[in-house]
């Protein structure tokens, strides 16, 4: 039998920016392939991410202050063409400064929940006696205790795709109620924290990302619960645990 030759990444990733028919038969693709289907999933969830974080920005006016730039009379400037350039580079700077300093600024409540989340993982994640209350050797109390504490039914995504294993959950306080941990850890020592808390009237998000110092997140906002995945690891490991840890928690 003739192996198959892997299709190249660059003509996936023309097929998913190209037209319609070029998208469809990246689906095609797709439904026949896993590890595509897995790429695609990956590359749709994070479109609707930016989506999320770009789209309702990008519509908004550039301040006036800025636009008053682009408005003097060329008349006025000696040697316009090289100087007309240089003014429209600042102007584009300052405008992009203004998009990126709102861009940057997650939601009130949701700044809140990374904020939390990050200085719970800080907390915790050090200890050697006592990271956790509970152990994962009593998963089954675990769930119990931290679904009644969050008044929402919750179990701990499996993670040991990804080489951690459970070690085990405790309750936090949070701005709004008690907040539900759970800690895994890998073979070397390094250690990833979920953090759900209720969320009742929060406006659902898309993934967004926050870093603090060597440690960083990934957090989200669905169906009344605000989840953080957080820990020491590179983006793209932790972006791929919080999918999965995601996909997990809502189907539990």
């Amino acid at each position: 039998m003739t192996e198959r030759k892997p299709i190249d990444d660059d003509l996936l990733v023309r097929l998913h920016h190209g037209t319609a028919a070029e998208r469809a038969e990246l689906e095609a693709l797709a439904a026949r392939d896993p590890d595509i289907r897995a790429r695609l999933t990956d590359w749709q969830r994070q479109d609707a991410a930016i989506r999320a974080l770009y789209g309702p920005v990008a519509e908004e006016p550039v301040p006036h202050r800025q636009l008053r730039l682009f408005d003097r009379p060329a008349r006025r400037w000696p040697r316009v063409s090289r100087i007309a350039a240089t003014i429209g580079l600042i102007a584009l700077g300052a405008a992009g400064g203004w998009f990126a300093a709102r861009l940057a600024q997650p939601p009130a409540r949701g700044a809140d929940l990374v904020a939390e989340a990050l200085q719970t993982h800080a907390t915790y994640s050090v200890e050697v006696a006592h990271p956790v209350e509970v152990p994962a050797t009593d998963e089954a109390h675990m769930i119990r205790w931290l679904s009644k504490r969050l008044g929402h039914r919750i179990a701990p995504p499996d993670l040991r795709g990804f080489g951690f294993q459970l070690i085990g959950g405790r309750v936090v306080p949070s701005a709004t109620g008690a907040a539900a941990v759970m800690m895994y850890e890998d073979d070397i020592g390094r250690r990833v924290t979920l953090f759900v808390t209720r969320e009742s009237g929060q406006a659902e998000t898309e993934f967004r990302y926050s870093g603090n110092g060597a440690a960083r997140g990934f957090w989200w906002i669905e169906d009344g619960l605000g989840c953080a995945v957080v820990g020491d690891l590179p983006v793209d490991t932790l972006r791929a645990i919080s999918v999965s840890a995601y996909h997990d928690l809502i189907d539990a």
